[in-house]
């Protein structure tokens, strides 16, 4: 199961949807991300977290340089957005509101805020350290590793988020 779960990792790259594919700027089309988050919820529910992030990572590093940059983030949230607009008729009730509360947390949360909350040698650019620094990956599934209150710090997230927080809760997060 490990060794077919890294080969799904790879196939972005098949689908042209790495590094030097785009500019930061320009915001994935609704079809690649449906393919980047197709592949990543069978990654984040069953590969280990680092898999996960490294599947997120290689999606939204554009320019390829091994950090991500607001440009990068913004386009990514844009992508999402657009996708997740055109996903609402296909889903049920509950999946309908689930991506609801989603499109709310990335439209309100301040991402250039968060951004330099997360950018903590101040260099304008996230490490995968910097990002997870609320989250101790490990070898269980990210979906495991976030539900784990030993493995995530939630208060420092919602903190981080501010008044965007509440919707974490709604979606799930632990207390």
């Amino acid at each position: 199961m490990r060794a077919l779960l890294r080969r799904l990792a790879a196939l972005p790259v098949l689908f042209g949807l790495v590094a030097g594919t785009a500019s930061a700027q320009d915001p994935p089309t609704p079809d690649v991300f449906h393919q980047f988050v197709a592949i990543g919820s069978l990654l984040c529910t069953e590969a280990p977290s680092r898999d996960c992030l490294d599947h997120g990572w290689q999606f939204a590093d554009a320019n390829g340089d091994g950090h991500l940059d607001l440009a990068e983030l913004q386009a990514v949230r844009s992508g999402f957005l657009d996708w997740s607009g055109n996903m609402q008729d296909s889903l049920s009730g509950k999946q309908r509101t689930v991506l609801h509360l989603s499109r709310g947390l990335a439209r309100i949360a301040p991402l250039s805020s968060v951004f330099s909350l997360y950018d903590t040698d101040g260099d304008g650019r996230l490490s995968k350290e910097e990002l997870t620094a609320d989250v101790q990956l490990d070898e269980r599934p990210m979906a495991q590793v976030l539900m784990d209150r030993e493995a995530t710090d939630w208060a420092a997230i919602r903190g981080r988020l501010g008044r965007a927080a509440t919707l974490l809760q709604l979606l799930g997060a632990p207390e």
